[in-house]
C-alpha cells in the first residue's frame, strides 16, 4: 500500500515537471479534484448486507486515493442497479501497517438508492493525504458495490453488525481480485482548514470557522443572489372586481404586482390597483389586484359583446439584500 501511494506521489510529481518543461502552466493545486470510478457497465447486484468495503489496491488512473493537501468529500456518486430499496453510504479508510486493517476515518449516512442510474449525494467529509474512498451497505445488501476491472485492481470488505467508531480499526480481510469499488468522490481544497469545500461549502474560504466556514459572528459575504418567483393564474369572473394571482418566491421577499387591462374599443389602458405582500420561501401566496368602478363597467360590456379580455401582470419582488427579480403573466377574464 505504501509503495502503491510513494508511486502515485513520483507519477505527480513526473507530469508536472514535464508540463514546465514543455512550456505549460501548471494546474493549480487540488481546488477540485475527483476520485474513484464508476461501474462502465450495467451493474448488478453483488453486495452483502451490513459489509463495508475499500479499494485495497488499484492498476492505472483513476484514483481512489485522496491526493495531497487539506480537502473535504463534498459530493459522492454511485451507479445503481434496477433494484429499488438499496442502501449505501460512504466511507473514507486508512490503511494501517497489518494486512486487511483499516481505521475508519469518516463517512456519511446511509442513503436510499434510487434504481438504474446514477445516484449523487452531498456531503461534508473533511479527509487528508492517502486516505482510501470506500462504501458502506445498508441491512438489506444488494447493492452493486463493485465492479470487474483490470488485474493489479482488488477491493477488500467485511462483514459487521456495527461499524467500529470513527478513528478506530476494523478488519476487511475478505478480498477480491480484478475488481474496482462502483463510487467516486468529489473533493474541494480547504485553504483554511475549517471542514468545508472551499468552493462550493465555504462562506469564508480566507478564514476557519463553524459557521459556514464563518467565524462566529461574522456576516459573511453580502448576498447577491437574485431571487425568482413563480406565478399560477387561472380564468377569473370581474364579478366581484378582483382579479386574483398566486406567486411563489424562491426566498422570503416584498413582493410587488401591477396588472392593466386593454378594451379594444378604448383608446386607454385601464390600470389594476397596484398591491403587495411579504411572502416567505417557497410558499404560495394570493395577491388580488382590485380593478376601478370604471373598469368594471367597461370589461362588462365589453364581454358581454363577446370580446375577449386578458388582465396583464407583472410582478417585481425584492429580497433582504436588495436583489430583485420579476415575472410577467396574463389571466382571461369573464363575467
Amino acid at each position: 500500500m505504501v509503495a502503491r501511494i510513494l508511486g502515485l506521489r513520483a507519477l505527480a510529481c513526473i507530469c508536472t515537471a514535464g508540463a514546465l518543461l514543455l512550456g505549460l502552466a501548471p494546474v493549480r493545486a487540488g481546488a477540485v479534484t475527483a476520485i474513484g470510478q464508476l461501474d462502465p457497465g450495467t451493474p448488478g447486484s453483488n453486495c452483502q448486507g451490513l459489509s463495508s468495503w475499500v479499494q485495497s489496491t488499484e492498476a492505472g488512473a483513476p484514483s481512489y486515493v485522496v491526493p495531497a493537501g487539506r480537502s473535504v468529500i463534498v459530493t459522492w456518486s454511485h451507479r445503481a442497479n434496477s433494484t429499488a430499496g438499496r442502501e449505501l453510504g460512504v466511507r473514507v479508510w486508512r490503511a494501517t501497517a497489518t494486512v486487511g486493517s483499516y481505521t475508519l476515518v469518516a463517512g456519511g449516512p446511509l442513503h436510499v438508492l434510487s434504481p438504474g442510474g446514477i445516484n449523487t449525494f452531498r456531503e461534508r467529509i473533511p479527509v487528508g493525504e492517502g486516505d482510501l474512498l470506500g462504501l458502506r451497505v445498508g441491512a438489506g445488501g444488494g447493492a452493486a458495490c463493485e465492479f470487474t476491472a483490470a488485474a493489479g485492481n482488488s477491493v477488500s470488505y467485511g462483514v459487521a453488525a456495527i461499524e467500529p467508531p470513527y478513528g478506530s480499526t476494523g478488519t476487511l480481510s475478505s478480498n477480491l481480485a480484478s475488481r474496482r469499488l462502483n463510487v467516486t468522490a468529489r473533493l474541494e481544497a480547504d485553504a483554511d482548514a475549517d471542514g468545508f469545500g472551499d468552493e462550493t461549502q465555504d462562506a469564508c474560504p480566507g478564514s476557519a470557522g463553524a459557521s459556514a466556514g464563518c467565524p462566529s459572528g461574522s456576516p459573511g459575504p453580502p448576498d447577491t443572489t437574485r431571487p425568482t418567483v413563480r406565478l399560477r393564474f387561472r380564468r377569473d369572473s370581474i364579478r366581484d372586481g378582483h382579479i386574483g394571482l398566486w406567486v411563489t418566491p424562491s426566498e422570503a421577499v416584498r413582493v410587488t404586482a401591477r396588472g392593466r387591462v386593454k378594451i379594444p374599443s378604448h383608446s386607454r389602458v385601464h390600470r389594476l390597483r397596484t398591491t403587495g405582500a411579504n411572502a416567505p420561501a417557497n410558499r404560495r401566496v394570493r395577491l388580488s389586484l382590485r380593478m376601478a368602478k370604471r373598469t368594471k363597467r367597461a370589461a362588462r360590456r365589453a364581454l358581454r359583446r363577446g370580446q375577449r379580455l386578458r388582465a396583464r401582470f407583472s410582478v417585481t419582488v425584492r429580497d433582504a439584500g436588495g436583489n430583485t427579480g420579476s415575472a410577467k403573466g396574463a389571466v382571461r377574464l369573464k363575467l
